[in-house]
């Protein structure tokens, strides 16, 4: 389980469904303990600040060094706004001199409760767009595993399959080029769910984003190539987004951080406080999970 926050300092724990659901004898609470996606352990020395509350100058200094880094290739940036997203990922594709292809979806609803009809149409736009806009050789991300193509890999577009004959044909499909393998993208099915399993809604559409920008929220369990991060451009007092963001490279080496400042990593007390009684309840030592010491 990881460490995580929001802008209120309480968690989904401290309800009763979750007590219900996880806490009796309904369910059980699993901490993952360890590193499973940094491979820089000087990185991974820095996470634990964050997830733990204990950022230091130290942590400011090592973070903010990485902003004069060049990083080969091109790089992810990650907002915090969906419309800061929309216009660079805009900008940067109407440089590309090649025609607009437009993938289109529309939302099923399947429930007739029209209380939950709102609801799960927030939900699918949370995980996928009605429209997705692409071009030859524009930069993107999956957004789904695709046999062992995993979520997040970044490629480029390198061919649109039509079906149909020639007088109408239909484009159905985009052959993507990641990291030197073909794989061609279809649609996938999108669903939203009520608290009990059922089906609510979906749409089928391209699981893809274009790549130059992605929000903080849309990047979360993703492992991108390299990220740039500028926090004198968005807003991040936010408890936690310092810490969903910066985890989305494996090194240092991958990594473009600016004006970060120790005001901007927000962190929730009560989390904390949650986690370590979860540990102590597997008699894990916090320490032991990279908890680090008490520093100025």
């Amino acid at each position: 389980m990881k460490v995580t926050e929001s802008s209120v300092d309480r968690m989904v724990s401290q309800c009763a469904t979750w007590r219900d659901c996880f806490e009796r004898a309904a369910g059980k609470v699993i901490c993952l303990t360890g590193s499973h996606r940094q491979r820089d352990a000087e990185l991974q020395r820095v996470l634990d600040r964050l997830r733990w509350g204990r950022v230091n100058a130290a942590v400011m200094r090592k973070t903010n060094v990485t902003g004069t880094a060049s990083i080969a290739g091109s790089v992810t940036q990650l907002r915090i706004k969906k419309t800061s997203t929309q216009l660079i990922n805009e900008e940067r594709l109407v440089q590309i001199e090649s025609p607009y292809v437009v993938f289109t979806a529309t939302d099923e609803i399947l429930t007739n409760d029209e209380s939950l009809v709102e609801t799960a149409v927030t939900s699918l736009r949370s995980s996928v767009d009605l429209t997705v806009v692409l071009k030859l050789n524009a930069l993107l991300v999956l957004t789904r595993k695709l046999g062992d193509t995993s979520s997040g890999s970044r490629g480029v577009v390198k061919r649109f399959i039509s079906a149909g004959d020639q007088r109408a044909s239909t484009v159905t499909e985009v052959e993507c080029d990641f990291d030197g393998k073909l794989v061609v993208v279809g649609r996938s099915r999108f669903s939203a769910y009520n608290s009990s399993g059922t089906e609510l809604a979906f749409c089928t559409q391209l699981p893809l984003l274009l790549g130059w920008a992605i929000t903080v929220h849309r990047a979360q369990g993703f492992t991108l190539n390299a990220v740039q991060i500028d926090f004198q451009l968005d807003t991040w007092t936010t408890a936690g987004l310092a810490y969903t963001a910066l985890p989305r490279v494996r090194s240092f080496s991958a990594l473009c951080v600016k004006g970060s400042r120790r005001d901007l990593i927000q962190f929730s007390r009560c989390s904390a406080t949650y986690y370590e009684k979860q540990l102590s309840e597997e008699n894990i030592d916090p320490e032991q999970d990279g908890r680090p010491p008490i520093e100025p």
